[in-house]
């Protein structure tokens, strides 16, 4: 019994040492394909100048050689540039010759740091099954421009005479009263003499002007409703549009039309015509009489209309 537990153990500690062999001899092939691919890669990073200005823009050109069956990404805009900002990039088309592929990206970057001396490099990421591999650039340097020399010693705000207060200090307000007087006199005396002679040109203007939207504002409320009872007729369809016809003739003429009856309209109004148009579209309302729909409604609208042309000639006129 001793001899088969001995045995069992044997074999466990076997079978763990040979999956530690197995793990470690995969790290070993991940390791060196990487180190493989990132001897294939060749990237390289430079600036456009050697010297930058604060929020000035300044390019960086990063480039990557690498073999074509390999999958690249370049830094986008959620990388860290620091010391530096990502304005923009702009990426070129890859070139492949004899199996070697290009690919180049010149990214835009602008600093806010004032150190003398700012490096960057840019990595590369190999697209790998697991995750990706970063290759970097070279590192490249430029000189910061300072826009202000140093301040000589006699400027030293140690030897500068100030004096500091920020206590608030209240500046009185003064209104010009006779100033004011004289431009509000010049205003009303414009505004009278425009009244005086152009009061009536104006006040015939508005006038104009609310007639035709009013009759405009009827046309189109008239037209739709009268649609609406040429395509699905009843009774109600007719007796409102009717309605709207009275209510903007009453408006139109200030006189009680949605009071009166079709016979009252017919004899106030004297046209034989218009009381005609007024009975057949009582027997549409009361009868449920409907052959023809639109004939009555356009003598109404024909009617409304003329009485507008003479109201506005009126008003022109006026």
């Amino acid at each position: 019994m001793m001899l088969y537990i001995q045995n069992f153990k044997f074999k466990i500690s076997n079978w763990a040492f040979i999956k530690r062999s197995l793990i470690l001899f995969s790290v070993f092939c991940i390791l060196n394909s990487f180190s493989l691919h990132a001897q294939e890669i060749r990237v390289q990073g430079k600036f456009s100048s050697d010297s930058v200005k604060l929020g000035k823009p300044i390019e960086f050109y990063l480039s990557a050689h690498y073999p074509e069956k390999l999958n690249l990404l370049f830094p986008d805009s959620t990388f860290s540039y620091a010391p530096f900002e990502l304005q923009k990039k702009k990426y070129f088309p890859t070139k492949t010759k004899n199996g070697i592929s290009i690919d180049s990206v010149t990214y835009i970057l602008a600093t806010y740091e004032v150190d003398s001396i700012q490096k960057l490099k840019l990595p590369v990421f190999v697209v790998n099954a697991m995750d990706c591999t970063q290759v970097f650039s070279n590192t490249d340097t430029v000189y910061f421009q300072h826009m202000v020399k140093s301040i000589p010693d006699s400027l030293t705000t140690e030897k500068l005479p100030l004096k500091v207060n920020v206590n608030y200090l209240g500046v009185p307000w003064q209104l010009n009263y006779i100033l004011m007087g004289i431009i509000v006199g010049i205003l009303i005396a414009v505004l009278i003499l425009v009244w005086i002679f152009f009061g009536k040109k104006i006040r015939k203007y508005f006038r104009l002007k609310k007639l035709v939207s009013g009759y405009e504002s009827f046309r189109i409320q008239f037209d739709s409703s009268v649609d609406r009872l040429n395509k699905e007729f009843s009774p109600q369809s007719a007796e409102q549009s009717l309605v709207i016809w009275k209510k903007y003739l009453e408006s139109l003429l200030s006189k009680p039309y949605t009071k009166y009856t079709s016979k009252e309209i017919r004899a106030i109004e004297q046209s034989e015509e218009l009381g005609l148009s007024l009975m057949a579209i009582d027997k549409m309302i009361y009868g449920h009489r409907h052959e023809n729909v639109l004939s009555p409604f356009s003598n109404l609208k024909e009617y409304v209309q003329q009485q507008f042309e003479k109201k506005k000639v009126e008003v022109a006129n006026g």
